[in-house]
């Protein structure tokens, strides 16, 4: 069934096992205990559905819950995904604490503009590497480090180490006086793209339209190695690293990865292909008629 976890197979194998009647039960203890096949003529048990089973909670819940029970419809147990087959028994499993909880930390801190909702799609494409997407889910679901967080656990100050404001997820990402340059940078950048650069772009991505795909895949790249930039020089202050400009690494971070593309590109003849994906309105870099590359970032 494609199930890494012995956990999540054994709770799945319980649940299915408390629906079997008793005759199916004994028939199946008897199989298990001869090894014998059933006969032709035995008559074996029903096909299965999976699916979600309606449940009152005490908690109230929430107009966005992150539970996915009103979701999955019943299943064949023998063709179910494993990917809903997991969703159902983790989300089952937690229905009581997940049915109150929001998707997003941020609805409350940066509520969505009317029809604007988080796009977790949007997160991880081609162009965005797993670790760097990584961090944009973490910062969607307010599950990063913070000096407010942090203070009820361990004897640190709730303050920026970069300010000495209070330490909030919102001023980490998004108020703190350090990100304006990086703020600046970004809104020159989709000025180039016809966008305008909002917090709520910023924390909820763009969405990916058909016309405008390869343009919105590479806005989407550079609005989660900015967020890679502030959580690492954020990290890089609390270690009392040197580098800690969350813009100047943002822009090494864009110009690595243009060069390792641009490299590949060139050695597989397929510089066309790098130009229609990269260098869009030449806004980040360009190819020269001679094939070489030029940064414009």
């Amino acid at each position: 069934m494609g199930l890494s976890r012995p956990r999540t197979l054994r709770c799945v194998l319980q649940e299915m096992k408390a629906t079997l009647t008793p005759a199916a039960q004994a028939y199946l203890n008897r199989a298990l205990r001869e090894g014998a096949p059933r006969p032709p003529s035995t008559p074996g048990p029903s096909d299965l559905s999976i699916g979600p089973l309606p449940r009152r909670s005490q908690q109230t819940p929430h107009a966005f819950t992150v539970s996915r029970l009103h979701e999955p419809q019943p299943v064949s147990f023998q063709i179910a995904p494993w990917k809903y087959l997991y969703t159902l028994t983790l989300h089952t499993l937690h229905a009581h604490t997940l049915v109150s909880c929001p998707d997003t930390k941020w609805r409350d801190l940066l509520p969505p503009l009317e029809g604007e909702q988080p796009r977790w799609a949007s997160l991880y494409s081609t162009l965005v590497p797993r670790s760097v997407g990584d961090i944009s889910w973490r910062l969607l679901h307010g599950a990063v480090s913070t000096g407010v967080f942090l203070t009820r656990f361990t004897p640190i100050p709730d303050t920026c180490p970069f300010c000495n404001m209070r330490e909030t997820l919102a001023h980490v990402y998004l108020e703190c006086a350090r990100l304006q340059p990086l703020f600046r940078l970004l809104m020159n950048i989709l000025l180039c793209f016809w966008l305008h650069f909002s917090p709520h772009l910023f924390i909820y991505t763009l969405p990916i339209y058909g016309p405008t795909k390869s343009q919105d895949l590479l806005v989407n790249l550079l609005l989660a190695l900015a967020k890679t930039a502030i959580y690492k020089t954020r990290e890089g202050r609390l270690a009392n690293e040197a580098s800690c400009d969350c813009r100047s690494i943002f822009r090494s971070s864009v110009h690595s990865r243009i060069q390792a593309e641009f490299l590949w590109a060139a050695s597989t003849d397929s510089l066309n292909a790098f130009e229609e994906r990269w260098a869009l309105s030449e806004v980040l870099c360009s190819v020269t008629p001679s094939g070489s590359l030029h940064l414009t970032l």
